[in-house]
């Protein structure tokens, strides 16, 4: 079958979408590092509380993040599906964010109060905030007709998210620490509460600020093909996409695979940095940084791997040889061999081997994508990515909940733990269960996430020969489609 002609993006708009996904991740991961410990450390309240939170919001996004994808693919402007809300959302989001972190009180004050504005807020944050994450995984499908093109551009995008994520995953909560130990308070009821307000202002005006980039310079170079339909006939596309379900089932069954990046932030704190926020910075360029750079290691090099490797070995294999430096991990800490030498290197290969999922795990989305336009005519981009941020959204909660319900089992009181090393105290050595509860989040839950993960993929349905048949065969038909339009047009002009 003879090729044609691609349209893919430009260098410029390229490098825009990729510094705009890494002020995007800059935001998101202020909320994925610092909003659980701002409610437990700062507003004092209950994990268990927090743990409720994280569920309801995630129950609510099942129906919210889809909504939206239905949204995204049945819009017809002249700036394309999905710039519209690209140009939008970006300031919406800065506000919500900058809001989740704006409470004037805390639990020990006002209980009824300090939970209404934990719920509100952050539901509110995650509606906004899915009003430009669809739209953003979803203009990938339409800045390119070449598969090439497109799994080099989402092999970036995960690298560049990664760089964006890491920036406050390492000094989020040290410059939440320097601004604590001012002892400001300004109208917030501690000095806490004002180092996590300020320290979110700081970074989510440059996330946001480069998230904008997207919006204004990166348009659309493919049109939509389905025909208008209700939003329900729009749901039941995705019964008939097999590998989309198939991603989605193995990103729900993995979901304890988010708890070591989540968090982490509660053991450096802990176990390395005795409470002290301002001395985080150190164990998480160390410890983070390994996992950060194993990542971006991993996802740069995805493409050229698959020169060797199906996305499904790939995939699959990644997974299953991650639990190795997990569980190496939890055995060095029970003997005591916990150096961070050894663990640094452990969390590297971690790092490494999950870098590999992060890339193959949306470029499949996307393979979805084309195999069910191929097969129904509807290019439903909006719902398939739509898939791909509520995983990365339950994912959060899942490591949260999980994490929140099994700190609250050992008795977990940060303000108690914060009394005590304020005394003097070394909070390893006095809260033994809490230590052993924060290495399992972090080790043995992340590994059992990465066997489960691989069950749905293990025979995964579309395999890379298929999907390039099925992406000239939708080529051909565009070409043909803007042939006849061209045609039509001549026609009424005459």
């Amino acid at each position: 079958m003879e090729n044609v002609a691609l349209k893919t993006y430009t260098k410029k708009e390229r490098n825009y979408y990729l510094f705009g996904l890494a002020g995007q991740n800059i935001i998101y991961n202020v909320i994925g590092v610092g909003l659980a410990l701002y409610y437990t450390e700062a507003l004092y309240v209950p994990p268990g509380i927090v743990a409720v939170l994280m569920l309801v919001a995630r129950l609510w996004d099942a129906v919210n993040d889809f909504i939206m994808g239905a949204v995204v693919d049945r819009t017809r402007s002249k700036l394309g599906k999905c710039r519209p809300y690209l140009i939008v959302a970006p300031m919406l989001i800065m506000v919500s964010t900058i809001g989740a972190f704006s409470a004037t009180f805390n639990y020990n004050q006002n209980p009824a109060l300090t939970v209404v504005f934990i719920y509100a807020t952050y539901i509110l944050w995650g509606m906004i905030y899915t009003m430009g994450d669809i739209p953003l995984w979803g203009i990938t499908a339409l800045m390119t007709e070449s598969e090439k093109d497109r799994t080099k551009l989402l092999s970036l995008a995960r690298v560049c998210g990664a760089v964006g994520s890491a920036f406050p995953v390492l000094t989020y909560v040290t410059i939440v620490g320097l601004f604590k130990n001012t002892g400001v308070t300004a109208i917030f009821p501690n000095a806490g509460a004002y180092g996590y307000f300020m320290a979110t202002l700081v970074f989510t005006v440059i996330g946001s600020a480069l998230f904008q980039l997207v919006g204004f310079k990166v348009k659309e170079k493919i049109q939509p093909t389905y025909k208008e339909s209700n939003v329900f006939k729009n749901f039941a596309l995705l019964k008939q996409n097999k590998p989309f379900l198939q991603i989605m089932l193995s990103g729900i069954l993995g979901s304890t695979k988010a708890m070591i990046a989540s968090c982490s932030s509660y053991l450096i704190l802990w176990y390395y940095a005795n409470g002290n926020e301002a001395e985080t910075m150190f164990y998480f360029a160390v410890i983070g940084g390994g996992y950060f750079i194993g990542t971006l290691v991993s996802m740069y090099f995805t493409p050229a791997l698959l020169k060797r490797f199906s996305k499904k070995d790939l995939y699959n294999r990644s997974h299953l040889v991650s639990v190795i430096p997990f569980i190496t991990v939890f055995v060095l800490f029970m003997l005591h061999l916990d150096t961070i030498l050894l663990v640094s290197i452990m969390i590297f290969f971690a790092g490494a081997l999950h870098g590999f999922p992060n890339v193959l795990q949306v470029s499949m989305i996307a393979d979805s994508v084309d195999y069910l336009e191929w097969k129904t005519g509807e290019k439903a981009d909006g719902l398939c990515f739509a898939g791909l941020t509520f995983l990365a959204k339950l994912q959060a909660a899942v490591a949260y909940y999980g994490a929140l319900l099994l700190l609250a089992f050992v008795g977990y009181n940060p303000e108690l733990m914060q009394n005590y090393v304020a005394a003097g105290g070394i909070a390893r050595e006095a809260f033994p269960e809490v230590m052993i509860a924060l290495f399992s989040i972090v080790t043995v839950l992340p590994a059992l996430g990465s066997i489960l993960a691989v069950i749905p993929t293990w025979k995964y349905s579309l395999s890379e020969k298929e999907h390039a048949q099925v992406l000239n065969i939708l080529n051909r038909q565009r070409r043909q489609r803007e042939l006849e339009s061209g045609e039509a047009g001549l026609t009424e002009a005459r």
